[in-house]
Protein backbone atom coordinates (compact mmCIF):
# COMPACT_ATOMS: atom_id res chain seq x y z
CA UNK A 1 0.00 0.00 0.00
CA UNK A 2 2.89 2.42 0.81
CA UNK A 3 4.57 1.68 -2.73
CA UNK A 4 1.20 2.81 -4.36
CA UNK A 5 0.70 5.83 -2.37
CA UNK A 6 4.09 6.94 -3.13
CA UNK A 7 4.06 6.35 -7.04
CA UNK A 8 0.94 8.61 -6.54
CA UNK A 9 2.02 11.00 -5.35
CA UNK A 10 5.41 10.62 -7.78
CA UNK A 11 2.82 11.22 -10.44
CA UNK A 12 0.77 13.78 -8.88
CA UNK A 13 3.95 15.99 -8.37
CA UNK A 14 4.87 15.45 -11.97
CA UNK A 15 1.87 17.15 -13.28
CA UNK A 16 1.96 19.96 -10.55
CA UNK A 17 -0.95 18.52 -7.69
CA UNK A 18 1.91 18.44 -4.93
CA UNK A 19 5.00 20.44 -4.08
CA UNK A 20 5.13 22.91 -7.81
CA UNK A 21 3.96 26.70 -7.49
CA UNK A 22 2.50 28.00 -9.92
CA UNK A 23 4.27 29.47 -13.27
CA UNK A 24 3.63 33.68 -13.62
CA UNK A 25 4.36 34.06 -16.75
CA UNK A 26 3.56 37.70 -16.96
CA UNK A 27 5.65 38.69 -14.15
CA UNK A 28 8.56 36.47 -15.09
CA UNK A 29 8.32 37.90 -19.16
CA UNK A 30 8.40 41.34 -17.45
CA UNK A 31 11.23 40.34 -15.48
CA UNK A 32 13.29 39.22 -17.94
CA UNK A 33 11.97 42.27 -19.97
CA UNK A 34 13.17 44.94 -17.75
CA UNK A 35 16.34 42.95 -17.56
CA UNK A 36 16.56 43.29 -21.02
CA UNK A 37 15.75 47.02 -21.25
CA UNK A 38 18.25 48.09 -18.77
CA UNK A 39 21.43 46.46 -20.79
CA UNK A 40 20.05 48.64 -23.92
CA UNK A 41 22.00 51.72 -23.66
CA UNK A 42 19.95 54.93 -24.88
CA UNK A 43 22.19 55.53 -28.01
CA UNK A 44 23.91 52.84 -29.78
CA UNK A 45 27.00 52.70 -32.17
CA UNK A 46 28.72 49.96 -31.11
CA UNK A 47 28.08 46.03 -30.33
CA UNK A 48 27.44 44.84 -26.77
CA UNK A 49 26.23 42.14 -24.29
CA UNK A 50 22.67 41.60 -23.97
CA UNK A 51 21.73 39.14 -21.11
CA UNK A 52 21.08 35.50 -20.89
CA UNK A 53 18.43 33.28 -19.12
CA UNK A 54 18.53 30.03 -17.96
CA UNK A 55 14.61 29.80 -17.47
CA UNK A 56 13.48 31.45 -20.67
CA UNK A 57 14.78 31.69 -24.24
CA UNK A 58 15.01 34.98 -26.14
CA UNK A 59 15.06 35.99 -30.01
CA UNK A 60 15.56 39.41 -31.06
CA UNK A 61 14.67 41.27 -34.41
CA UNK A 62 15.56 44.74 -36.18
CA UNK A 63 16.11 45.97 -39.40
CA UNK A 64 14.34 42.58 -40.57
CA UNK A 65 17.71 40.73 -39.37
CA UNK A 66 16.84 37.98 -36.18
CA UNK A 67 19.47 36.89 -33.93
CA UNK A 68 19.63 35.43 -30.14
CA UNK A 69 20.62 36.24 -26.74
CA UNK A 70 24.11 37.01 -25.74
CA UNK A 71 25.35 40.30 -28.20
CA UNK A 72 23.69 42.74 -30.03
CA UNK A 73 25.34 43.15 -33.62
CA UNK A 74 25.62 47.11 -34.32
CA UNK A 75 25.31 47.86 -38.56
CA UNK A 76 25.63 51.77 -39.24
CA UNK A 77 22.77 53.05 -40.79
CA UNK A 78 22.85 55.49 -43.51
CA UNK A 79 22.36 57.92 -41.33
CA UNK A 80 20.90 57.94 -37.62
CA UNK A 81 17.48 57.04 -36.63
CA UNK A 82 15.19 55.23 -34.59
CA UNK A 83 14.09 51.68 -35.51
CA UNK A 84 11.74 49.01 -33.82
CA UNK A 85 14.05 46.65 -31.53
CA UNK A 86 11.38 43.42 -31.20
CA UNK A 87 12.15 40.58 -29.20
CA UNK A 88 10.11 37.35 -27.80
CA UNK A 89 10.51 35.74 -24.35
CA UNK A 90 9.37 32.42 -24.54
CA UNK A 91 8.87 29.45 -22.18
CA UNK A 92 7.47 26.08 -23.09
CA UNK A 93 4.51 27.09 -24.98
CA UNK A 94 3.98 30.84 -23.24
CA UNK A 95 5.46 33.74 -25.11
CA UNK A 96 5.63 37.48 -25.09
CA UNK A 97 6.28 39.92 -27.41
CA UNK A 98 8.23 43.49 -26.68
CA UNK A 99 9.09 46.53 -28.61
CA UNK A 100 11.61 49.04 -28.00
CA UNK A 101 13.07 51.69 -29.88
CA UNK A 102 16.30 52.22 -29.85
CA UNK A 103 18.42 54.99 -31.68
CA UNK A 104 21.42 54.07 -34.17
CA UNK A 105 23.88 56.41 -34.64
CA UNK A 106 25.43 56.15 -38.50
CA UNK A 107 29.32 55.05 -37.90
CA UNK A 108 30.36 59.22 -39.46
CA UNK A 109 27.99 61.16 -37.20
CA UNK A 110 29.37 63.52 -35.43
CA UNK A 111 27.44 62.26 -31.77
CA UNK A 112 30.20 59.44 -32.34
CA UNK A 113 32.32 62.30 -30.36
CA UNK A 114 35.61 61.43 -32.05
CA UNK A 115 38.59 62.84 -31.21
CA UNK A 116 42.03 62.83 -32.17
CA UNK A 117 44.85 63.90 -29.71
CA UNK A 118 48.39 64.29 -31.97
CA UNK A 119 51.30 65.05 -29.84
CA UNK A 120 54.37 66.08 -31.36
CA UNK A 121 58.12 66.52 -30.32
CA UNK A 122 57.73 70.04 -31.48
CA UNK A 123 55.40 73.07 -32.96
CA UNK A 124 52.89 72.13 -35.51
CA UNK A 125 53.82 74.99 -37.36
CA UNK A 126 57.34 73.19 -37.85
CA UNK A 127 55.06 70.53 -39.65
CA UNK A 128 55.89 70.57 -43.21
CA UNK A 129 54.32 69.46 -46.60
CA UNK A 130 57.65 66.73 -47.37
CA UNK A 131 58.97 65.10 -44.38
CA UNK A 132 57.23 63.22 -41.60
CA UNK A 133 57.17 64.19 -37.91
CA UNK A 134 57.44 61.36 -35.71
CA UNK A 135 53.80 61.73 -33.40
CA UNK A 136 51.74 59.87 -30.88
CA UNK A 137 47.95 59.70 -31.41
CA UNK A 138 45.11 59.42 -28.85
CA UNK A 139 42.16 58.41 -30.62
CA UNK A 140 39.02 58.82 -28.26
CA UNK A 141 34.87 58.23 -28.74
CA UNK A 142 32.14 57.79 -27.23
CA UNK A 143 30.61 53.87 -27.71
CA UNK A 144 27.23 53.48 -26.36
CA UNK A 145 27.41 56.59 -24.59
CA UNK A 146 30.67 55.83 -22.51
CA UNK A 147 33.94 57.62 -23.62
CA UNK A 148 36.73 54.91 -24.87
CA UNK A 149 40.25 55.26 -26.14
CA UNK A 150 40.47 52.97 -29.48
CA UNK A 151 44.12 54.29 -30.68
CA UNK A 152 47.17 54.95 -28.37
CA UNK A 153 50.11 54.72 -30.40
CA UNK A 154 53.46 56.12 -30.51
CA UNK A 155 54.06 54.22 -33.92
CA UNK A 156 53.22 57.20 -36.07
CA UNK A 157 54.25 60.06 -38.44
CA UNK A 158 52.20 63.16 -39.46
CA UNK A 159 52.95 65.31 -42.49
CA UNK A 160 51.31 68.42 -43.96
CA UNK A 161 49.40 67.35 -47.37
CA UNK A 162 47.12 69.24 -50.13
CA UNK A 163 48.51 72.12 -52.44
CA UNK A 164 46.40 75.27 -52.61
CA UNK A 165 44.52 74.25 -49.05
CA UNK A 166 48.49 73.91 -47.63
CA UNK A 167 49.65 76.76 -49.06
CA UNK A 168 46.36 79.33 -48.83
CA UNK A 169 44.81 78.38 -45.55
CA UNK A 170 46.14 79.16 -42.49
CA UNK A 171 44.03 75.73 -40.87
CA UNK A 172 46.37 73.27 -42.57
CA UNK A 173 45.49 69.70 -44.21
CA UNK A 174 47.67 66.78 -42.86
CA UNK A 175 48.66 62.84 -43.49
CA UNK A 176 48.81 60.80 -40.78
CA UNK A 177 50.70 57.70 -41.14
CA UNK A 178 51.13 55.07 -38.77
CA UNK A 179 54.04 52.42 -38.30
CA UNK A 180 51.24 48.93 -38.93
CA UNK A 181 48.08 49.04 -39.85
CA UNK A 182 45.68 50.54 -38.16
CA UNK A 183 41.85 51.45 -38.04
CA UNK A 184 40.52 54.35 -36.44
CA UNK A 185 37.41 54.47 -35.39
CA UNK A 186 35.59 51.81 -37.34
CA UNK A 187 37.27 52.64 -40.65
CA UNK A 188 39.36 49.56 -42.51
CA UNK A 189 42.78 48.87 -41.58
CA UNK A 190 45.79 50.76 -42.98
CA UNK A 191 48.45 52.74 -42.57
CA UNK A 192 48.03 56.10 -44.17
CA UNK A 193 45.01 58.28 -43.18
CA UNK A 194 43.86 61.91 -44.18
CA UNK A 195 42.72 64.91 -42.30
CA UNK A 196 40.79 67.12 -44.32
CA UNK A 197 40.77 70.76 -43.00
CA UNK A 198 37.85 71.83 -44.90
CA UNK A 199 38.46 75.69 -44.59
CA UNK A 200 37.15 77.14 -47.58
CA UNK A 201 34.00 74.94 -47.50
CA UNK A 202 31.83 76.32 -45.03
CA UNK A 203 29.66 74.01 -44.40
CA UNK A 204 32.47 71.74 -43.82
CA UNK A 205 30.33 68.73 -45.67
CA UNK A 206 31.05 69.03 -48.81
CA UNK A 207 33.17 66.01 -49.14
CA UNK A 208 31.11 64.05 -46.76
CA UNK A 209 28.38 64.28 -48.88
CA UNK A 210 29.93 63.05 -51.77
CA UNK A 211 31.46 59.92 -50.15
CA UNK A 212 28.40 59.16 -48.28
CA UNK A 213 26.18 59.53 -51.32
CA UNK A 214 28.77 57.46 -53.53
CA UNK A 215 27.91 54.55 -51.26
CA UNK A 216 24.59 54.45 -52.59
CA UNK A 217 25.88 54.10 -56.26
CA UNK A 218 26.12 50.20 -56.51
CA UNK A 219 28.55 50.75 -59.99
CA UNK A 220 31.06 52.59 -57.81
CA UNK A 221 33.45 49.54 -57.04
CA UNK A 222 35.51 51.01 -54.02
CA UNK A 223 34.02 53.80 -52.31
CA UNK A 224 35.86 56.26 -49.40
CA UNK A 225 34.95 56.18 -45.95
CA UNK A 226 34.39 59.52 -43.73
CA UNK A 227 34.49 60.77 -40.18
CA UNK A 228 34.01 63.97 -38.25
CA UNK A 229 36.60 64.64 -36.06
CA UNK A 230 37.82 67.50 -33.68
CA UNK A 231 41.44 67.37 -33.53
CA UNK A 232 43.80 68.84 -31.09
CA UNK A 233 47.46 68.55 -31.71
CA UNK A 234 49.75 69.41 -28.09
CA UNK A 235 46.75 70.03 -26.33
CA UNK A 236 46.04 72.96 -28.82
CA UNK A 237 42.43 73.05 -30.66
CA UNK A 238 42.49 72.56 -34.43
CA UNK A 239 39.12 72.30 -35.37
CA UNK A 240 36.69 69.98 -37.02
CA UNK A 241 38.35 67.81 -39.50
CA UNK A 242 37.13 65.43 -42.28
CA UNK A 243 38.78 62.25 -41.36
CA UNK A 244 39.36 59.68 -44.08
CA UNK A 245 41.13 57.13 -46.53
CA UNK A 246 44.59 57.72 -48.58
CA UNK A 247 43.50 56.80 -52.29
CA UNK A 248 45.26 54.07 -52.95
CA UNK A 249 45.58 50.20 -53.46
CA UNK A 250 45.56 48.32 -50.14
CA UNK A 251 44.24 45.18 -49.11
CA UNK A 252 41.69 46.19 -46.62
CA UNK A 253 40.62 49.04 -48.94
CA UNK A 254 41.06 48.43 -53.34
CA UNK A 255 43.12 45.46 -52.95
CA UNK A 256 44.04 45.15 -56.23
CA UNK A 257 47.60 43.46 -57.00
CA UNK A 258 50.52 45.66 -58.80
CA UNK A 259 53.76 44.43 -59.88
CA UNK A 260 56.63 47.03 -60.38
CA UNK A 261 58.17 45.82 -63.96
CA UNK A 262 55.06 44.30 -65.11
CA UNK A 263 53.44 45.78 -68.35
CA UNK A 264 49.87 44.31 -67.38
CA UNK A 265 49.62 44.47 -63.54
CA UNK A 266 47.55 46.75 -61.72
CA UNK A 267 47.59 50.80 -62.32
CA UNK A 268 46.28 53.49 -60.08
CA UNK A 269 46.92 56.75 -61.62
CA UNK A 270 45.61 60.11 -61.35
CA UNK A 271 44.68 63.33 -64.00
CA UNK A 272 46.68 65.99 -62.70
CA UNK A 273 46.99 69.02 -64.86
CA UNK A 274 49.64 70.72 -62.36
CA UNK A 275 52.53 68.45 -64.25
CA UNK A 276 52.17 71.65 -66.30
CA UNK A 277 53.65 73.26 -63.44
CA UNK A 278 56.27 70.86 -61.88
CA UNK A 279 58.08 69.43 -64.50
CA UNK A 280 59.18 70.38 -67.73
CA UNK A 281 60.06 66.76 -69.45
CA UNK A 282 58.30 63.85 -69.07
CA UNK A 283 59.76 61.06 -66.70
CA UNK A 284 58.62 57.16 -65.87
CA UNK A 285 56.49 58.36 -63.43
CA UNK A 286 53.87 60.59 -66.00
CA UNK A 287 52.40 60.01 -69.19
CA UNK A 288 50.60 62.31 -71.65
CA UNK A 289 47.90 60.91 -73.72
CA UNK A 290 46.23 64.05 -75.96
CA UNK A 291 48.25 66.51 -74.51
CA UNK A 292 46.53 65.66 -70.99
CA UNK A 293 49.28 64.53 -68.20
CA UNK A 294 48.85 61.81 -66.09
CA UNK A 295 50.53 60.81 -62.69
CA UNK A 296 51.00 57.10 -61.68
CA UNK A 297 50.29 55.94 -58.03
CA UNK A 298 51.28 52.29 -58.39
CA UNK A 299 52.85 50.67 -59.10
CA UNK A 300 55.14 52.63 -56.69
CA UNK A 301 58.17 54.41 -58.87
CA UNK A 302 60.54 53.48 -55.64
CA UNK A 303 60.58 49.94 -56.38
CA UNK A 304 63.51 48.73 -58.04
CA UNK A 305 62.06 46.75 -60.55
CA UNK A 306 60.27 49.79 -61.85
CA UNK A 307 60.53 51.15 -65.65
CA UNK A 308 59.46 52.81 -68.35
CA UNK A 309 57.31 49.74 -69.19
CA UNK A 310 54.37 51.12 -67.32
CA UNK A 311 54.06 54.61 -68.86
CA UNK A 312 54.24 52.98 -72.26
CA UNK A 313 51.89 50.55 -71.53
CA UNK A 314 48.82 53.34 -70.05
CA UNK A 315 50.25 55.06 -72.93
CA UNK A 316 48.83 52.28 -75.39
CA UNK A 317 45.85 51.30 -73.57
CA UNK A 318 44.91 55.01 -72.63
CA UNK A 319 44.87 55.83 -76.10
CA UNK A 320 42.74 52.86 -77.39
CA UNK A 321 39.63 53.99 -74.98
CA UNK A 322 40.12 57.09 -76.34
CA UNK A 323 40.26 56.04 -80.61
CA UNK A 324 37.22 53.58 -79.41
CA UNK A 325 35.30 56.40 -78.08
CA UNK A 326 35.97 58.39 -81.04
CA UNK A 327 34.96 56.04 -83.46
CA UNK A 328 31.81 54.80 -80.84
CA UNK A 329 32.74 51.63 -81.12
CA UNK A 330 34.49 48.84 -79.12
CA UNK A 331 35.11 50.97 -76.57
CA UNK A 332 33.07 48.73 -73.59
CA UNK A 333 35.54 45.90 -73.74
CA UNK A 334 37.90 48.66 -72.80
CA UNK A 335 36.06 50.50 -69.83
CA UNK A 336 33.80 49.71 -67.21
CA UNK A 337 31.13 52.09 -68.99
CA UNK A 338 28.37 51.63 -65.86
CA UNK A 339 30.88 52.47 -63.58
CA UNK A 340 32.18 55.67 -65.43
CA UNK A 341 29.11 56.99 -65.84
CA UNK A 342 28.06 56.80 -61.94
CA UNK A 343 31.62 58.74 -61.55
CA UNK A 344 30.81 61.62 -63.73
CA UNK A 345 27.79 61.83 -63.13
CA UNK A 346 28.75 62.79 -59.20
CA UNK A 347 30.82 65.07 -60.59
CA UNK A 348 28.80 66.59 -63.26
CA UNK A 349 26.06 66.74 -60.52
CA UNK A 350 28.44 68.50 -57.90
CA UNK A 351 29.70 71.05 -60.72
CA UNK A 352 33.44 69.80 -59.34
CA UNK A 353 35.61 72.33 -60.27
CA UNK A 354 38.99 69.41 -60.87
CA UNK A 355 36.73 67.21 -62.97
CA UNK A 356 39.07 68.18 -65.85
CA UNK A 357 42.35 69.12 -64.06
CA UNK A 358 43.44 67.33 -60.90
CA UNK A 359 42.56 64.56 -58.19
CA UNK A 360 40.58 62.33 -61.13
CA UNK A 361 41.47 58.98 -60.06
CA UNK A 362 41.88 55.95 -62.98
CA UNK A 363 42.80 52.10 -61.80
CA UNK A 364 42.98 49.18 -63.83
CA UNK A 365 43.59 45.34 -62.77
CA UNK A 366 45.78 43.26 -65.06
CA UNK A 367 43.69 42.03 -67.65
CA UNK A 368 40.90 43.86 -66.87
CA UNK A 369 38.95 47.31 -68.16
CA UNK A 370 39.54 50.95 -67.28
CA UNK A 371 37.63 51.48 -64.16
CA UNK A 372 36.77 54.86 -62.45
CA UNK A 373 39.63 55.52 -59.29
CA UNK A 374 37.56 56.89 -55.93
CA UNK A 375 36.25 60.09 -55.54
CA UNK A 376 37.84 62.93 -54.28
CA UNK A 377 38.47 66.52 -53.27
CA UNK A 378 35.06 67.86 -53.59
CA UNK A 379 35.36 71.14 -51.81
CA UNK A 380 35.18 73.39 -54.36
CA UNK A 381 32.26 71.80 -55.78
CA UNK A 382 28.26 72.25 -54.90
CA UNK A 383 28.19 75.92 -55.39
CA UNK A 384 31.51 76.57 -53.79
CA UNK A 385 33.94 78.33 -56.50
CA UNK A 386 33.45 81.71 -57.43
CA UNK A 387 36.22 81.56 -60.24
CA UNK A 388 33.46 79.36 -62.52
CA UNK A 389 30.12 78.71 -63.73
CA UNK A 390 29.19 77.89 -60.63
CA UNK A 391 25.73 78.28 -60.43
CA UNK A 392 23.20 74.93 -60.68
CA UNK A 393 22.74 75.81 -64.17
CA UNK A 394 24.51 74.61 -67.66
CA UNK A 395 27.02 71.82 -67.93
CA UNK A 396 30.52 71.47 -66.70
CA UNK A 397 32.30 68.48 -67.18
CA UNK A 398 31.67 67.50 -70.81
CA UNK A 399 32.95 70.61 -72.10
CA UNK A 400 35.37 70.49 -74.50
CA UNK A 401 38.05 72.12 -72.35
CA UNK A 402 37.18 70.06 -69.15
CA UNK A 403 37.60 65.95 -68.97
CA UNK A 404 38.55 64.66 -72.16
CA UNK A 405 37.16 61.00 -71.38
CA UNK A 406 34.03 62.61 -70.33
CA UNK A 407 33.83 64.65 -73.38
CA UNK A 408 34.39 61.34 -75.59
CA UNK A 409 31.81 59.28 -73.92
CA UNK A 410 28.47 62.16 -74.22
CA UNK A 411 30.03 62.53 -77.57
CA UNK A 412 28.44 58.70 -78.21
CA UNK A 413 24.70 59.07 -78.51
CA UNK A 414 24.54 55.26 -76.72
CA UNK A 415 26.13 56.92 -73.66
CA UNK A 416 24.42 60.19 -73.73
CA UNK A 417 21.13 57.88 -73.50
CA UNK A 418 22.64 55.24 -70.92
CA UNK A 419 23.69 58.67 -68.79
CA UNK A 420 20.28 60.06 -68.61
CA UNK A 421 18.87 56.75 -67.73
CA UNK A 422 21.24 56.29 -64.97
CA UNK A 423 20.63 59.79 -63.91
CA UNK A 424 16.69 59.51 -63.60
CA UNK A 425 17.47 56.65 -61.60
CA UNK A 426 19.34 58.48 -59.14
CA UNK A 427 16.91 61.37 -59.39
CA UNK A 428 14.42 58.96 -58.08
CA UNK A 429 15.98 56.54 -55.63
CA UNK A 430 19.06 57.88 -54.49
CA UNK A 431 18.73 61.77 -53.86
CA UNK A 432 15.81 61.50 -51.73
CA UNK A 433 17.83 60.01 -49.17
CA UNK A 434 20.88 62.20 -49.31
CA UNK A 435 18.00 65.00 -49.03
CA UNK A 436 17.26 62.90 -45.55
CA UNK A 437 20.77 62.36 -44.42
CA UNK A 438 22.14 65.81 -44.71
CA UNK A 439 19.89 67.45 -41.79
CA UNK A 440 20.43 64.77 -39.72
CA UNK A 441 23.75 64.64 -40.02
CA UNK A 442 24.54 68.49 -40.02
CA UNK A 443 23.03 68.39 -36.70
CA UNK A 444 25.18 66.07 -35.39
CA UNK A 445 28.06 68.27 -36.22
CA UNK A 446 26.83 71.72 -35.23
CA UNK A 447 28.10 72.12 -31.80
CA UNK A 448 31.89 71.11 -32.76
CA UNK A 449 31.12 73.24 -36.15
CA UNK A 450 30.47 75.97 -34.28
CA UNK A 451 33.47 75.32 -32.35
CA UNK A 452 35.36 75.13 -35.24
CA UNK A 453 34.12 78.37 -36.17
CA UNK A 454 34.70 79.96 -32.97
CA UNK A 455 38.50 78.72 -33.87
CA UNK A 456 38.61 80.12 -37.39
CA UNK A 457 36.14 82.80 -37.25
CA UNK A 458 35.59 83.67 -41.42
CA UNK A 459 32.03 82.88 -42.10
CA UNK A 460 32.01 86.47 -42.24
CA UNK A 461 34.92 86.54 -44.16
CA UNK A 462 35.75 86.27 -47.75
CA UNK A 463 38.14 82.80 -47.73
CA UNK A 464 38.96 82.04 -51.59
CA UNK A 465 37.09 80.97 -53.54
CA UNK A 466 33.82 81.77 -52.07
CA UNK A 467 30.69 82.98 -53.87
CA UNK A 468 28.23 85.40 -53.18
CA UNK A 469 25.55 82.65 -52.12
CA UNK A 470 28.70 81.26 -49.53
CA UNK A 471 29.12 84.76 -47.92
CA UNK A 472 25.42 85.50 -47.60
CA UNK A 473 25.20 83.00 -44.76
CA UNK A 474 26.69 83.42 -41.64
CA UNK A 475 25.96 80.37 -39.38
CA UNK A 476 26.78 77.08 -40.18
CA UNK A 477 23.15 75.84 -40.79
CA UNK A 478 22.87 79.15 -43.16
CA UNK A 479 25.72 76.93 -44.80
CA UNK A 480 24.28 73.71 -45.20
CA UNK A 481 21.31 74.88 -46.33
CA UNK A 482 22.64 76.56 -49.30
CA UNK A 483 24.61 73.15 -49.97
CA UNK A 484 21.29 71.73 -50.13
CA UNK A 485 19.38 74.33 -52.10
CA UNK A 486 22.09 74.07 -54.69
CA UNK A 487 21.62 70.38 -54.83
CA UNK A 488 17.58 70.43 -55.26
CA UNK A 489 18.21 73.63 -58.10
CA UNK A 490 21.20 71.17 -59.88
CA UNK A 491 19.55 68.21 -60.02
CA UNK A 492 16.32 69.43 -61.29
CA UNK A 493 18.17 71.50 -63.78
CA UNK A 494 20.14 68.42 -65.25
CA UNK A 495 17.09 66.73 -64.95
CA UNK A 496 15.04 68.62 -67.37
CA UNK A 497 17.41 69.55 -69.96
CA UNK A 498 18.30 65.81 -70.15
CA UNK A 499 15.07 65.84 -72.41
CA UNK A 500 15.90 68.77 -74.44
CA UNK A 501 17.35 68.33 -78.03
CA UNK A 502 19.86 69.86 -77.04
CA UNK A 503 21.19 67.28 -74.98
CA UNK A 504 20.14 64.52 -77.06
CA UNK A 505 22.22 65.91 -79.86
CA UNK A 506 25.26 66.59 -77.64
CA UNK A 507 25.23 70.16 -77.11
CA UNK A 508 25.97 71.17 -73.66
CA UNK A 509 24.87 74.34 -72.66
Amino acid sequence: MKKITMMIMIVAMSFGIFGCETVDYDLLFEERSNEILAAIPDTINTNFALPTFDDVEVSFEYHDVSFGEGEFIYESPFYDQDVELNYIISKGNQTAEFTKTIHLLADDSGYNGYKLYIDLPYSVNNVTLDEYTQATVLGIMTKNGVAETVVDTSAAQIRGRGNSTWFSYPKKPFRLRFDENTSIFGMPEAKNYVLLAEYADKSLMRNAVVHKMSILLDNLSYTLETRFVELYINTVYMGLYVLTEQVEFHKNKLNVETIAGIADTGYLFELDMRYYDNFTTLNDEWFMVADKPYNIKEPDSDDLEYSSVHAEYLTSYMTSVENALAAKSGYETLMDVPGWIDFFIMHELMKNVDVGYSSVFYYKEAGGPLRPGPLWDFDFAIGNADYIDYGPENFYGMKAYKNRLFKLMMDVPELRLQFRERFNDIFYDVLPEVYDMIPILSESIETQANRNFDKWEIMEIYVWPNPEEVMNENTFMGQVAYLELYLHERSNWMYGIMFEDEYLNGIFV
